[in-house]
This record gives C-alpha cells, sequence and structure tokens, in this order.
C-alpha cells in the first residue's frame, strides 16, 4: 500500500478546514433536500396529469391497466415468507 507524504497531509488537513466541502455524511434521519425537492416537483406532475385524465374516455383494458399500476405505488408489497419445517416424524408404535 502507498504511503502518506507531507503534501498528501496537508491536502487532507485542508479539506476539513474548507467550508464548501462536506467530508461528513448527512446525520442519520436527516431529510435530502435535493430528494425531497424532486419528490414533490414529481407530485406535482403527477397531480395535474391525474386531474386532467377523464376516466370515462379509457376503454375497460385501460382503466384496469392504469389500476394496476397505481396500486404497486399505493399498496405495500408482501415479502415471501419462509417456513422451516422443524418437526420430527415420531414413530407411530413404540417398541
Amino acid at each position: 500500500v502507498g504511503s502518506v507524504t507531507k503534501l498528501d497531509f496537508k491536502k487532507i488537513i485542508n479539506l476539513f478546514h474548507n467550508p464548501n466541502i462536506q467530508i461528513m455524511p448527512r446525520p442519520k434521519g436527516s431529510p435530502n433536500k435535493i430528494t425531497s425537492e424532486v419528490r414533490s416537483k414529481l407530485q406535482n406532475l403527477l397531480d395535474d396529469l391525474i386531474d386532467s385524465l377523464d376516466l370515462n374516455e379509457l376503454d375497460a383494458n385501460q382503466r384496469i391497466k392504469m389500476l394496476q399500476i397505481a396500486l404497486q405505488y399505493t399498496l405495500p408489497r408482501l415479502q415471501a415468507i419462509v417456513i422451516k419445517d422443524d418437526v420430527k416424524d415420531l414413530p407411530l408404535f413404540i417398541d
């Protein structure tokens, strides 16, 4: 593995003193500003799109497909359950 020179060490120290560079990640649980802004704009776009749809103009297959897509984002998905069979077979008759 390479060794750290004095120049590299000075660069690392300067990174910690530069207020424009964020070294540490966001604290756990703090909101991500960019993600929340994008999510908000997408939500507004979807709201406008849904308001502009006329369900009476769609045929039955299109309405079912739309419902199927919408349910993927509204209902939680079920996870597969693994059942362990730890029951041992006991003899029918005891000798």
